[in-house]
């Protein structure tokens, strides 16, 4: 918090107004598994881009084809990880891969056998220095915080796994695995009929002309907050271009 008071004392005060675990993954106890705010709304996004501004029964139709497109695409991804004996998701495999090449670097300093508790020494690059991380298999803790923040085991838990005789894939929290996979997209779209079949509504719609009325001249304003991708590119290069 400091680091971002330094920098923006008014992005501190936004902050600090808001309970740390809705928005750091530091004190969330693991119940966003590594995934921000920013990127549910990213995927909510890349689903609905190009349905803004649009009428409303085009909005409907566009957001429910693209969620049956999403569905598609992750059914056929999960099916080809079935296809290829894997036993967990193409994310936390990546993940995984990537934790259990430092493992070498570690070593146990001190370990419980009864309690499979660790303390685990790292010697990675002189240039980060040595840590002592402390493990304890049994509460699926690590003092790193990245095991309880993703719920796949890091390199300090697997190097006191090995230590232990445990296969540290085994510590992998279920819901990475292809069932689970799967059975988050195994719900169903029912095909939409023409209007002509569908039954009539019990209910009629009133129109408001008054609601249709321009309150003022000119165009309407905007409350979304706008970013550099809403810069034209033409005045972006146009800024970018050196001055002869």
């Amino acid at each position: 918090m400091e680091a971002i008071k330094n920098k923006n004392i008014l992005a501190n005060r936004y902050l600090a107004g808001i309970s740390k675990e809705k928005w750091s993954m530091a004190h969330d106890i693991g119940w966003h598994r590594g995934v921000m705010t920013t990127n549910m709304s990213e995927c909510l996004n890349s689903v609905l881009k190009g349905a803004r501004r649009l009428p409303i029964s085009a909005i409907v139709h566009l957001t429910l084809l693209r969620s049956v497109q999403y569905f598609i695409e992750r059914v056929t991804k999960g099916e080809r990880m079935v296809e290829d004996n894997q036993l967990w998701s193409d994310y936390s495999c990546r993940k995984y891969k990537e934790w259990a090449r430092k493992f070498n670097e570690h070593r146990v300093v001190k370990y419980d056998v009864r309690s499979q508790t660790a303390q685990v020494a790292t010697e990675g690059r002189p240039s980060r220095g040595q840590h002592i991380q402390v493990v304890r298999i049994s509460t699926i803790d690590c003092s790193c915080g990245k095991w309880t923040i993703f719920g796949i085991p890091c390199s300090h838990a697997i190097c006191t796994a090995k230590w232990h005789s445990l296969d540290p894939t085994t510590l992998m929290q279920p819901w990475y695995n292809i069932s689970e996979y799967l059975a988050t997209y195994e719900g169903r779209f029912e095909p939409l009929a023409d209007e002509r079949y569908w039954d009539r509504p019990s209910f009629k719609l009133q129109h408001n002309p008054v609601r249709r009325e321009r309150g003022r001249a000119g165009r309407d304003t905007t409350t979304r907050l706008k970013n550099e991708m809403d810069r034209p590119v033409a005045r972006e290069r146009q800024q970018q271009r050196p001055n002869n």
